[in-house]
Formats: structure tokens, C-alpha cells, sequence
């Protein structure tokens, strides 16, 4: 029997921009037809079977978590959020191609999820669409 291991994502990004709509996209392979305010986190799971270049199966229970908010909200939303933050294994960043400002808040979303002060450390890819990813 293969195992299965939990890896947590977080999917962030400013209000608007699609988190809930790209995390139910994600998990239940259908669009989400009336999305509506994410109101501090919503959490939405998936499993996925890895097999390439395993000599077995492996089952991975994936926790997307959509944390809403703004990055300019004020310091004491923050400090709450942070509490999503803990042992996190990856994370999505959202952005709107149409919302500028979206784009240039991802790299204040980072470094509040890294809880750093200065640049976050990974490896950024971006898909060149909505979304960028840094995998810690």
C-alpha cells in the first residue's frame, strides 16, 4: 500500500486576483462559477499519485490553503495571518495580468510568508499566465 505523505501549499496574492478560484479549479477539476470573498483562510485538499521515477507509488494529500487578505493591510492582520504561514512546503503566488499593482505586491507577499526582511530564498518560475511559483 503506497503512503501518504501531506505537503502543504499556500496560495497567495491580493484580493481579487483568483486564489479561490485557481485553488477550486485545482481540487475539483471544475470552474468556480460565483466565487465570493475569502474571509481569513480557506483550506481545499487534493490527492495526487506520484510515479515517475519512484520505484513505487507514493500519495501525496496536498493542502492548498487561500489565504485572503491585502498586502497593505494594516500590521495587526498580518501578525494573524502569520499563523497560516508554519510548516509550509510551497507556495503559489497569484496574480491579475490586468492589475499591475497585483504583480508588484508578490514580492511583499513572499517575504511576509518567509517571514523575512529581505529577499526570499527558492527558486522562481514563472509560467508567463496568472500565477508564479517559489517551491521552498
Amino acid at each position: 500500500m503506497a503512503s501518504l505523505d501531506r505537503v502543504k501549499v499556500l496560495v497567495l496574492g491580493d484580493s481579487g486576483v483568483g486564489k479561490s478560484s485557481l485553488v477550486h479549479l485545482l481540487c475539483q477539476n471544475q470552474v468556480l462559477g460565483n466565487p465570493s470573498w475569502t474571509v481569513g483562510c480557506s483550506v481545499d485538499v487534493r490527492i495526487h499519485d506520484y510515479k515517475e521515477g519512484t520505484p513505487e507509488e507514493k500519495t501525496y494529500y496536498i493542502e492548498l490553503w487561500d489565504v485572503g487578505g491585502s498586502v497593505g493591510c494594516a500590521s495587526s492582520i498580518k501578525s494573524t495571518r502569520a499563523v497560516f504561514y508554519n510548516s509550509v512546503n510551497g507556495i503559489i503566488l497569484v496574480h491579475d495580468l490586468t492589475n499591475k499593482k497585483s504583480s508588484q505586491n508578490l514580492y511583499r507577499w513572499s517575504l511576509e510568508a518567509l517571514n523575512r526582511d529581505s529577499s526570499p530564498t527558492g527558486v522562481i518560475v514563472s509560467n508567463g499566465l496568472r500565477s508564479t511559483f517559489i517551491f521552498l
